[in-house]
């Protein structure tokens, strides 16, 4: 019924806006003592359990080759190091600054695309990243006090950097032609053996407190994990890295409204307004190259005649 181009963008939207999710869930959890070793532990445990009973229900394999799994290993990887990196910026500096900075990831990517693969970068794409880059930093609220860490920097950095190459592998790598369920499963399995490590082989794990916190962990698992990681792998491979990089600016837009619906944080007129301003790039990255094209075609035709 829709054209894989529109399943790509539509994908791209929903991965970042629900990647948005992740403050809905996770704030409450970690309010109650929960670490984020342990919470993250826990979200990639119960998403990779849940991805497998769906892939049991529609009696789809998740087997992988052996050629397949240092790939799927490398993922797994960077998959949760941007995670990792990134809440390690969070004891460095503000998590709207860290947020906003993260928003990088996109660059990196288009230059990586555009360096190594050759891939070209029309005036559509270059406008809508301008636009998603200046509509997110409107929605950065700072209060004139907070001190700018190198190290959060770097940390901020390095997990826009792991992410963009989760982007491209996924896209240029053998495993593009690889089930989307599939490779989520794996990615989500990795991740969740990485956090295991990571709290001393189970050690120091911490204990769910309650069963509302064990409630939003299940949907940290389901709703910005599962589908979120899904969306991303459809969208890379219906409409390639940098687009569903940039779509990801759908991301801190469903952060920021939440927090605001939710958590009762303000909603200011600069922030209504960088919500206006991603949306256009959205608009612009969905429509502009498509406009261009009919526009050298009606001059072509113009010329002949």
């Amino acid at each position: 019924m829709f054209s894989d181009k529109v399943k790509g963008y539509v994908c791209g939207m929903v991965s970042g806006a629900t990647y948005g999710m992740i403050p809905l869930f996770s704030v409450p959890v970690l309010n109650e003592g929960v670490g984020f070793d342990s919470l993250l532990f826990y979200r990639y445990l119960m998403a990779a359990v849940v991805m497998g009973v769906i892939q049991l229900v529609r009696r789809r394999s998740i087997a992988i080759s052996t050629e397949d799994i240092p790939h799927v290993l490398l993922l797994g990887v960077l998959f949760a190091f941007s995670s990792v990196f990134m809440f390690m910026a969070f004891d460095y500096m503000p998590t709207g600054l860290v947020s906003t900075m993260y928003f990088v990831y996109p660059v990196i990517t288009a230059i990586i695309m555009s360096l190594f693969f050759r891939e070209r970068m029309t005036w559509g794409r270059v406008l809508s990243l301008i636009l998603a880059l200046a509509g997110i930093a409107m929605l950065y609220v700072s209060d004139g006090e907070e001190r700018i860490s190198i190290f959060g920097v770097v940390l901020t950095f390095a997990a826009a950097l792991v992410y963009a190459l989760y982007i491209v592998i996924t896209n240029k790598s053998r495993i593009r032609t690889m089930p989307s369920s599939t490779l989520a499963f794996w990615s989500l399995a990795v991740g969740a053996a990485i956090f295991f490590v990571r709290a001393d082989f189970g050690m120091s794990l911490q204990a769910v407190p309650s069963f509302e916190a064990w409630g939003l962990i299940l949907l940290l698992a389901i709703v910005p994990t599962v589908v979120s990681c899904t969306a991303l792998v459809v969208s890379i491979r219906y409409v390639g890295s940098t687009v569903t990089s940039i779509l990801g600016a759908s991301e801190p837009v469903t952060a920021v409204l939440c927090g605001t619906l939710v958590f009762g944080e303000p909603m200011s007129l600069k922030i209504a307004m960088g919500i206006v301003v991603i949306i256009v790039a959205v608009l612009v990255l969905v429509t502009g190259d498509d406009f261009m094209a009919k526009l050298r075609s009606k001059s072509r035709k113009k010329a002949v005649n």
